[in-house]
């Protein structure tokens, strides 16, 4: 859900790039001649779309694209034309995003003013030279477009409706397949997203394609060279990655780090603990208590909190990382984050190089995430049909030091308590969605420990095991009943009693649920105003593309669908139902506003700080050296300018985090991936 929602539409998943050099100052001349480009779309190693552009001759072209991912995706058609620049001075598209919103958008340049017009947003502005309009409609073609404008421009460009592109050269690698070889240039662009977007060109400027190890688009015919270019980017990254931490790590002295005349919140006794000290030295907790008592070692650095608080590192239990994720959960105080589904290599990189140093990140927890094969199925390294398959796929991940698998939507029901079953001999922990066949109720009694999303709990009164809940469906039959949905109901006290009895844990990710049922096209749910104008500019205009669409004169019944989510929260709670707080969305930021979203539920702005941090220590067992600020503890926690206690919002207000014991201060952080403090 995160990927389909939030990534920059013509980006698609491009990883992050390293600084380079500039490019030429003597450009290329732009390609004239009539062509079709037909380019793959590979998901998670599965082809699952086409991209398809002609080039008229005359500077004109046409496009389509589609995708089908996970049930759902979207699919767009138009025309530009392209001036000598390389800008767009017209562009037009229709279709419908990947929930299923319609895409009308249009933008023309005359008359030295700019004007655009789409379901999402509508203006004008003057233009006294090049500027790139940046499509909302999908196509990764057009990062290639923006690409030739910004060599044209001598490496900078006006971005409309805002913003500003840079254009960086990284590196060249070789291509190979079917017995054909390339040599290819990796570009990259900054000003779009959190991080650089990655791309590659042939020599002469024409646009290869993008990879990424979730989402690829490259000329039919070139798969093949997906995985050998990853490899390539991998060592960009790391070099980036290394580059940042060198820069924005703060590692303290041998003798120690002290946060003196501090607030502490003692999370255990939800209370505060006035005008005390906390020494670091090395990864632990030294030292704790009253500053008057405790002395700090000479040698060691100390850091006057006065006015400040310290709370226990955030644990975001719901997370696919990303190359900007490190940073973002770091900035906002995120210290652990488990991951529910990645690329397994991917994944395990990511903790190796948090946990080194050489890349900013968290603590890294991780679930395999296993999915059954077919066209709704999502896309995933590891799939299992069989009881062999299922073997194997546990086996996988319990070699890696896994600890949990993640089920998935196509999952064969009958392989559920298989896969249960051999995951708890390993000793590792079972969750995730309920698969095509099997209701919530079902999926607990095969062996799950805890369940993805609160969908999946109304689905259990709402479908029946022939609803296809692979589909949108999932989405929208919960929103078509859930308003008027009684939680005191004889079925949902029974069903929560099975909850109870098997020690299911929920994660309900409520915040997802408020950008498709809330979420308008052109608007920006009110409760993520906030966050989404600390955004990078262009980042900013994905939240109006809205969530459902929503049906005439259900407006309200869709709104209030949400509401009762955050009733199924708050009952959940009160039956004392274990909960952990997950994004599913932007690292970090996210998480300050589910845990927010509790508090709106009802829960206790302590409860619910204890939800996001020991309470999630105690469901993953690590509560003996993570969760909470005490002395023999990893010293991981953040510094927050107000009282999250008396004010849930001023978690907003991360002005620092110790992962580890290395401290970091967000505004940096922030900074590196285009987020305001």
């Amino acid at each position: 859900m995160r990927i389909a929602s939030l990534l920059v539409v013509f980006v698609l998943g491009c990883a992050s790039a390293s600084p380079g050099s500039t490019p030429s100052s003597e450009p290329k001349k732009p390609q004239v001649s009539a062509r079709e480009v037909r380019r793959s779309v590979v998901i998670m190693s599965r082809k699952s779309g086409t991209n398809v552009t002609k080039y008229l001759g005359d500077g004109s072209l046409e496009f389509s694209y589609e995708h089908l991912e996970n049930g759902r995706g979207p699919k767009a058609t138009g025309r530009a034309h392209l001036t000598e620049d390389g800008t767009f001075s017209e562009f037009e598209a229709k279709g419908k995003h990947t929930m299923g919103n319609p895409i009308d958008e249009h933008f023309s340049i005359e008359g030295g003013r700019a004007r655009w017009k789409s379901h999402e947003e509508q203006g004008e502005a003057p233009v006294s030279g090049p500027a790139f309009y940046v499509p909302i409609a999908p196509g990764p073609e057009f990062i290639g477009m923006l690409r030739n404008a910004l060599e044209r421009a001598g490496g900078k460009l006006k971005l409309l409706p805002a913003g500003e592109a840079r254009l960086e050269r990284v590196g060249t690698a070789k291509a190979r397949a079917g017995g054909r070889e390339k040599t290819l240039v990796a570009w990259a662009i900054l000003g779009l997203e959190f991080t650089p977007s990655r791309l590659w060109t042939e020599e002469d400027g024409t646009f290869f394609g993008v990879v990424d190890n979730w989402y690829s688009c490259v000329a039919e015919g070139w798969e093949e060279a997906i995985e050998p270019l990853l490899a390539v980017q991998k060592g960009f990254d790391e070099a980036r990655d290394r580059k940042l931490a060198s820069e924005l790590r703060n590692p303290p002295p041998a003798e120690g780090l002290a946060f003196v005349h501090a607030r502490v919140l003692d999370i255990e006794r939800k209370r505060w603990l006035a005008d005390h000290t906390v020494l670091v030295v090395g990864d632990t907790i030294a030292e704790l208590g009253p500053s008057k008592n405790v002395r700090v070692p000479k040698g060691a650095k100390e850091l006057d909190m006065s006015g400040k608080g310290l709370v226990p590192g955030l644990w975001d239990m719901h997370a696919h990382l990303g190359p900007a994720d490190g940073l973002l959960n770091i900035a906002s105080g995120v210290t652990t984050a488990r991951d529910l589904g990645n690329d397994p290599d991917r994944l395990d990189d990511f903790k190796k190089r948090y946990d080194d140093g050489s890349a900013i990140g968290p603590h890294v927890l991780r679930s395999g995430f296993i999915e059954g094969r077919g066209e709704k199925a999502a896309g995933s390294k590891v799939t299992a049909v069989t009881e062999d398959e299922a073997r194997a796929a546990v086996e996988f991940f319990a070699k890696r030091g896994y600890e949990g698998i993640k089920i998935y939507n196509s999952m064969k029901p009958e392989l559920v308590p298989v896969l249960a079953r051999l995951a708890h001999e390993r000793k590792m922990r079972v969750s995730g969605h309920i698969p095509f066949g099997m209701l919530a109720a079902d999926a607990v009694e095969a062996g799950y420990d805890e369940i993805q999303h609160v969908n999946m709990l109304f689905l259990n009164f709402f479908a029946d095991r022939t609803t296809d809940t692979r589909t949108p469906l999932r989405f929208s039959l919960v929103a078509d009943k859930a308003a008027d949905f009684d939680l005191r109901s004889k079925p949902v006290q029974d069903f929560f009693k099975l909850l109870l009895t098997h020690k299911t844990v929920v994660d309900p990710t409520v915040g997802v649920f408020e950008g498709l049922f809330v979420a308008r096209q052109g608007q920006v749910p009110p409760a993520y105003r906030a966050l989404v104008g600390r955004l990078p500019v262009q980042v900013q205009r994905w939240f109006k593309t809205g969530g459902l669409v929503v049906p005439a004169g259900k407006d309200a019944q869709y709104s209030g669908a949400f509401d009762k989510a955050l009733e199924m929260v708050k009952a959940l709670y009160d039956a004392k139902i274990p909960i952990v707080a997950g994004t599913d969305s932007i690292a970090g930021l996210t998480l300050h506003h589910e845990i927010e979203a509790y508090t709106r539920a009802g829960i206790p702005a302590a409860d619910a700080l204890y939800i996001g941090t020991l309470g999630a220590a105690r469901v993953m067992k690590l509560d003996k050296k993570q969760g909470s600020i005490e002395k023999g503890k990893i010293a991981d926690f953040f510094v927050v300018d107000g009282d999250p206690m008396a004010r849930i919002g001023d978690l907003r207000g991360v002005s620092g985090t110790v992962r580890g014991g290395v401290f970091h201060r967000s505004a940096a952080l922030y900074q590196a991936v285009g987020v305001q403090p």
